[in-house]
């Protein structure tokens, strides 16, 4: 995953939850 992308992640975590993060993160790597 691209660091900016991981930074994204992080501050979704915080924000929404990890469960969010993880599926945008992974809807990130597949688009």
């Amino acid at each position: 995953m691209a660091s900016e992308n991981f930074g994204v992640a992080l501050g979704m975590i915080e924000t929404r939850g990890l469960v969010p993060a993880i599926e945008a993160a992974d809807a990130m790597t597949k688009a």
